[in-house]
């Protein structure tokens, strides 16, 4: 690994120990609801009853 890639590593960490623990639980939350839709969509989509095009 390259040295500037290292430092690169090194300033990502140090960012996210700086980051307020709030930020970090709405981020976390953000996703799992992003997640959540997206399985939505994923289990709509291979419903019979409402895709009428066929499963993919």
């Amino acid at each position: 690994m390259g040295i500037m890639k290292e430092k690169y590593i090194e300033e990502q960490i140090r960012q996210e120990e700086s980051c307020p623990q709030h930020v970090i639980d709405e981020a976390k939350v953000d996703e799992a609801i992003e997640r959540m839709k997206d399985r939505q969509q994923m289990e709509m989509y291979d419903d019979e009853t409402w895709n009428w095009s066929g499963l993919r």
